[in-house]
């Protein structure tokens, strides 16, 4: 089984403390103030620039839990990458035979499923979507190929070490963009970015760059889970 260098574990390690360590001592907390605890769903609107009141909470005000809730997806790929992979001996399950109108089926939906997981992530901010549900839907369109076609014939399409590469460059990217706003002088996880018109695409400041990177990356993620998964106990 493949295992990953100590280099590399020692240096993701120092980056994720150096990240939260940096997150915390940057914030100046005071207390709650007086006036958040009549929030109103139309001071969070003109707060945050995004029509999508749970985009505006977990992409902004609680962006913290969400940052802690990509880590633990990461780790939870990369626990099924460590345990499942390739072990010399690996269980061998007759697959069902192809059907033709799976493939079919396969053939058709894919292109809708694709585009409905786009538009849930590029769309999160002013309608009900985001990174994770568009990441998801994304994901089980090669869900459906992998049973319409098998997953090794999947997989032979995306190259898996190129994809681990991309994955972790999302996850770093995600950090990086929470930090950024240290670089103009204003606290951790606040945007970067122009808030705009409330209920237009170009809008809601860092939340799009963030639904399109975590959609991304639970994209990626999603489908090295079900390929570890399927490569462990055999084509469906």
């Amino acid at each position: 089984m493949r295992r990953f260098s100590m280099p590399f574990a020692v240096w993701a390690t120092l980056f994720v403390t150096l990240f939260c360590g940096l997150v915390l001592f940057a914030f100046d907390y005071e207390g709650p103030r007086v006036d958040s605890l009549g929030l109103s769903s139309e001071s969070l609107a003109y707060d945050t620039g995004a029509a999508n009141l749970v985009s505006a909470i977990y992409l902004n005000i609680r962006l913290y839990d969400t940052l802690l809730e990509v880590l633990v997806f990461s780790v939870a790929v990369l626990g099924v990458h460590f345990y499942l992979g390739p072990r010399g001996v690996e269980e061998q399950v007759e697959g069902i035979p192809e059907s033709h109108v799976i493939r079919t089926s396969a053939g058709l939906l894919l292109p809708v499923i694709v585009v409905l997981g786009i538009h849930l992530v590029l769309f999160g901010h002013v309608s009900p979507g985001g990174g994770f549900s568009g990441g998801v839907v994304a994901a089980s369109g090669l869900l459906l190929c992998a049973v319409a076609l098998g997953a090794e014939a999947v997989g032979r399409r995306f190259h898996e070490t190129f994809l681990e590469r991309i994955e972790w460059g999302i996850l770093l990217s995600i950090l990086c963009l929470a930090c950024a706003p240290l670089a103009l002088g204003r606290l951790p996880l606040t945007d970067v970015l122009p808030q705009g018109q409330v209920g237009s695409l170009v809008s809601s400041g860092s939340i799009v760059l963030y639904n399109v990177l975590i959609g991304l990356k639970v994209f990626i993620g999603t489908w090295v889970i079900i390929h570890f998964f399927m490569r462990h106990r055999g084509e469906i």
